[in-house]
């Protein structure tokens, strides 16, 4: 699995002629794609592998605003890279080199430096993850995901950045922390505890709402908890949850918002059994790990 990471981390740089561009993202996002549906045929956990140069360029062009969030980035210097995998259907603990703790999602991918140097702390995620950051006000710590940055000194918040969802979500439970969203009309905001930002790249709205932080934060505990979702929310947190693909038609889709919570012990059926019942007239066939539901 290292080679093969590795073989496929040169193939992105090679492709992207060793310059930042949404190209770049692009292949890293497919590539992303293909090395967890390997993973998946071998049903690992999760995957931490040490990556050097070529990880720690594409890692400085995964600074990932690039052309989608229209930025432009100076290219970072080279520093030895580690980066973690967790699979659908998974949930696993990180501690970082500062001994900031994250806790990461199924579907999602982390990527930091070891050790980390110069005057901040900057670590790249796509997918969710809730971090718990060590205070270190001399060493800003900041998440970077495909279009907005989440700055804080120390305090507990989670990131919600997926490649294939419609908006990226910072939630703040403890502290406070400043995201910077640089194709937004307001570019900077002020996050208090129990705020949720919410900002929609295809559209660069962004909405600020008062929400239950622990709420928000409990899928690390296995509750998933939905408030004002849509449909495709709910299925992308079930498909991470219970390793599966749920497909339905999105012409006739159901698009009231959904408030609804999941907990621990309940299976998939007994998911999809609730969301029938949330949504009448609706149905769901299971085969295998594929679901077909119908409205």
């Amino acid at each position: 699995m290292y080679n093969e990471k590795r073989l496929s981390l040169e193939e992105v740089w090679k492709e992207s002629g060793g310059e930042i561009s949404s190209k770049t993202f692009q292949e890293f996002v497919r590539m992303g794609k293909r090395i967890e549906k390997a993973e998946r045929r071998k049903r690992s956990g999760w995957i931490i592998s040490s990556v050097l140069t070529i990880v720690a360029s594409v890692a400085a062009v995964i600074l990932v605003g690039i052309s989608l969030a229209r930025r432009h980035y100076v290219q970072t210097p080279l520093y030895a890279t580690r980066s973690m995998t967790v699979m659908n259907g998974e949930i696993s603990s990180i501690i970082l080199p500062d001994g900031t703790t994250v806790r990461l999602n199924g579907g999602s991918t982390l990527l930091y430096p070891e050790p980390f140097s110069g005057d901040k702390r900057a670590v790249f995620l796509s997918g969710e993850g809730n971090f718990s950051v060590a205070r270190d006000p001399e060493h800003p710590f900041i998440v970077k995901t495909a279009y907005m940055d989440i700055r804080a000194l120390g305090t507990t918040f989670c990131v919600h950045s997926y490649a294939n969802e419609p908006t990226v979500r910072a939630t703040l439970k403890e502290g406070k922390v400043q995201v910077n969203i640089p194709s937004a009309e307001n570019p900077s905001y002020i996050l208090e505890p129990d705020t949720q930002l919410v900002f929609s790249p295809e559209h660069s709205s962004v909405k600020m709402t008062k929400v239950d932080a622990a709420r928000v934060l409990s899928w690390e505990s296995g509750v998933l908890s939905f408030s004002d979702a849509t449909f495709p929310e709910v299925a992308g947190a079930l498909e991470r949850r219970f390793n599966v693909s749920i497909s339905y038609n999105s012409v006739n889709m159901h698009n009231n918002a959904l408030n609804v919570r999941f907990l621990p012990d309940e299976t998939l059926e007994d998911a999809l059994d609730i969301l029938k019942m949330l949504i009448p007239g609706s149905s769901y066939r299971i085969n295998g790990n594929r679901v077909c539901y119908q409205f």
